[in-house]
């Protein structure tokens, strides 16, 4: 009974009211739309420079795919996921991020076998969290993924690329390159022993996420936000404390490439991943501006993944580094006038003809044949440059003039428009009207493609 009367109520909302967005999830156009774009062709251009090509993975996976990469512990799996059922009882999941989608299309289509591997992606991620200013449920990505190469020239030539695309985008804000070493699993799993016997001494005033993460992966409690937890994380053992001189030759490549490259970094001994994979270096580039806030600061982050083909089903355990950036944080720090409009597309407008009488008044409307004159007249122009018929909303068409205005109160504003009618129609001609000058002239149909290069 009682889903009965919630049913009925459900029927009423959406019968009387008009549909809306998912929270979380926002419709794109316009401006936003033109932004997004600008952003993902700028990382393409980066991308392509660097020798990575695109792939497209599936929205949807098997939840295995990433209960197995990220963990069952991670805050992701556990209460961020868009996670359901299908009809053939198999469990589903709208992926959170891209580098799983990635390195399982490789092991599935045995490209584990030809390395190295170059490749980057962009589109949408889903996850339920909160929505804040920059961070959305459904959010889009552009990110990069170099499987198959070990060699710390890999991690420098990543790191070069981000911080280009980011300069090359030329967003708001001062941005910091912050860097730091993991170290390989031997470095990692002594640190990790000695997290957990630091952090068993504050069990008590840990959080309870934490004192959870201290019996999984006590490395996330170093990333907690709470307050109790960062007094506590503040005076934690230091990872290069732990590092063997593989990992330090490493890290040191790393540094002294970018230095030589000159690229400024900072290294940063609290920033972690948390998962197990990860390895050796990782980064982030945070912005400092308002427009975004300060737990939104991070543009783009990064790390080497080594291992993650292995979890994933791979007969190899294979290294792998990459980064992603969120484009709703870069689209924020987007000025305007770096978006390029393109060229406002050539107006064909219609003189209506005077109609019959319909209630004490006459309708004015375009003809049959003064419509398929201006479907052919934009056709033309298309040759040169785009155009379009300008179409009445009602049966009705509104006098020249009118027309005229709406379309010059658009932005950005048509260089030119063309005009057609009756008379036009007879003698084989269009108007061009110069909407600067405001001055015009007649072009034979034949000649209109031409008159508009």
């Amino acid at each position: 009974m009682h889903s009965c009367r919630a049913g009925q109520r459900g029927s009423r909302l959406y019968s009387t009211q008009a549909p809306r967005s998912v929270r979380g999830m926002s419709d794109r156009f316009g401006l936003a739309e033109r932004k997004h774009q600008h952003i993902v062709s700028t990382a393409q251009q980066a991308a392509h420079s660097y020798g990575f090509e695109p792939v497209h993975t599936p929205i949807l996976e098997y939840s295995s795919v990433f209960e197995r990469t990220l963990g069952t512990d991670s805050d992701v799996v556990g209460k961020e996921l868009y996670k359901f059922q299908d009809s053939s009882a198999h469990w589903m999941t709208m992926r959170p991020e891209g580098t799983a989608g990635v390195a399982r299309a490789l092991v599935t289509n045995k490209l584990d076998r030809a390395m190295p591997q170059k490749l980057y992606y962009a589109g949408p991620m889903f996850r339920h969290e909160r929505p804040q200013r920059g961070r959305l449920r459904q959010f889009e990505q552009f990110g990069i993924e170099a499987v198959g190469i070990a060699h710390p020239a890999a991690d420098v030539e990543c790191i070069q690329m981000g911080w280009e695309f980011l300069a090359r985008l030329g967003v708001e804000g001062t941005l910091e390159l912050r860097l730091n070493t993991l170290g390989d699993f031997s470095s990692r799993a002594e640190y990790r022993q000695s997290l957990s016997k630091y952090f068993a001494h504050y069990r008590d005033r840990l959080s309870e996420d934490s004192r959870r993460r201290l019996d999984t992966n006590p490395l996330r409690i170093l990333d907690s936000k709470h307050s109790d937890d960062i007094v506590i994380a503040a005076n934690a053992p230091a990872y290069d404390e732990f590092l063997n001189a593989a990992s330090q030759d490493h890290f040191k490549f790393v540094s002294d490439a970018l230095a030589g490259l000159g690229i400024p970094f900072t290294v940063d001994r609290r920033l972690v991943r948390g998962l197990d994979y990860y390895q050796h270096t990782v980064w982030e580039v945070v912005c400092a501006s308002e427009l975004l806030g300060r737990s939104q600061a991070t543009v783009l982050a990064g790390g080497r993944y080594d291992g993650l083909s292995k979890l994933l089903g791979s007969s190899q355990s294979l290294p792998g580094i990459g980064w992603a950036s969120g484009i709703e944080r870069l689209a924020l720090l987007l000025p305007d006038w770096r978006v390029s409009q393109p060229p406002a597309p050539i107006p064909v407008l219609m003189i209506p003809d005077q109609g019959a009488e319909n209630g004490g008044s006459r309708e004015r409307r375009a003809s049959n044949a003064v419509y398929m004159y201006a479907l052919r007249v934009a056709q033309l122009i298309r040759q040169s440059c785009s155009a379009y018929v300008v179409h009445s909303q009602a049966a009705a068409h509104q006098p020249l003039g009118k027309q005229l205005a709406a379309v010059l109160a658009k932005a950005p504003l048509p260089a030119r428009v063309a005009i057609v009618g009756s008379d036009e129609l007879e003698h084989g001609q269009v108007v061009v009207r110069d909407t600067a000058t405001r001055q015009q002239r007649t072009v034979p149909v034949n000649d209109i493609a031409h008159s508009f290069q």
